[in-house]
């Protein structure tokens, strides 16, 4: 009974990316970004990365090496390494996140079989090595986050980074870099040093720009208040700005004298707000503010 209620979007619930209940309207704007996604990726490869023998992550960077030593079309060892992928997937992660990921590696194949999308290209002029590196490297990370926002992934690797990320707790990025360096080195054996050395600078660029564009610019603040105007304070910060506060049971080391301190996680663009409130009511308050990686649970991200 609880799965099929959960198909049903109630106006009220925000939307649960990792929700693995079938929703038609959630998951036909998932699949929407997912086509776009692939198609801006194809294109960035082929500008970018094929020009200069450029490696892109994961199981495609796979199959543009088998390309570039074989002559095989990378839409084979595309499909023919995700299908072992796809079906380990299927014993760790839910059926809808599987059919993501299988739909992103037919629209890729099906991408890189396009002309205008094979031989499509962008002259960059004197240093389009380096210019290819950071630039296409840095499309190809933030490309990648809408959809993985949304309980999905562009296939390949990124299948086996989620299940290794969640069991582990390391973001996703950090295992791209980790086996993308054994492909950049078979790179570098048949065509040299340097496309290797490009290739793995466009792996750090992109991983970093996907994890930036993950944790975006209105980050999450973890904010600790001392003063002894806290049930001043606590009301205001839950009326106003609609945020949960925690009451810590301190003591002065000094004084030995018992105190409260307010704690509460807010946005970036609250700090402001949160600013003035302590301000209007104790301008001698202590304030503590630290940036914090990752918020779930009520108001801020869905349990993954």
């Amino acid at each position: 009974m609880r799965n099929k209620t959960a198909t049903i979007k109630d106006p009220k619930v925000p939307f649960n990316p990792y929700d693995p209940s079938f929703n038609l309207k959630e998951d036909a704007i998932t699949f929407v970004l997912i086509v776009i996604s692939c198609f801006l990726q194809s294109l960035v490869i082929s500008a970018f990365y094929t020009p200069n023998h450029f490696l892109s992550g994961g199981v495609t960077g796979i199959a543009m090496l088998i390309e570039y030593i074989t002559g095989v079309p990378r839409f084979v060892p595309l499909i023919a390494l995700n299908i072992p992928i796809i079906l380990i997937g299927l014993k760790h992660v839910n059926l809808k996140f599987i059919i993501f990921s299988a739909m992103a590696t037919l629209l890729y194949a099906i991408f890189f079989t396009i002309p205008f999308v094979a031989n499509f290209r962008i002259n960059l002029g004197e240093n389009s090595e380096m210019l290819s590196a950071v630039v296409g490297a840095a499309l190809m990370g933030i490309i990648g986050v809408p959809v993985v926002k949304r309980g999905a992934t562009l296939g390949g690797m990124d299948v086996l980074s989620v299940i290794l990320s969640r069991r582990f707790s390391i973001q996703i990025g950090t295992f791209n870099i980790a086996y993308n360096l054994i492909i950049m080195s078979v790179l570098g054996c048949f065509f040299g040093i340097m496309p290797a050395l490009y290739s793995m600078v466009a792996t750090f660029v992109s991983n970093t720009a996907f994890n930036y564009g993950m944790q975006g610019f209105n980050r999450n603040m973890t904010v600790f208040i001392i003063s002894e105007k806290w049930e001043d304070i606590a009301p205001h910060v839950m009326a106003d700005m609609n945020r949960g506060v925690t009451f810590l049971h301190g003591e002065g080391a000094y004084t030995h004298q018992p105190r409260e301190i307010v704690y509460c996680i807010v946005k970036t663009t609250e700090l402001a707000k949160l600013k003035s409130i302590v301000r209007k009511h104790d301008k001698n308050a202590l304030f503590s503010i630290v940036e914090t990686k990752e918020v779930v649970g009520r108001g801020f991200a869905a349990m993954n």
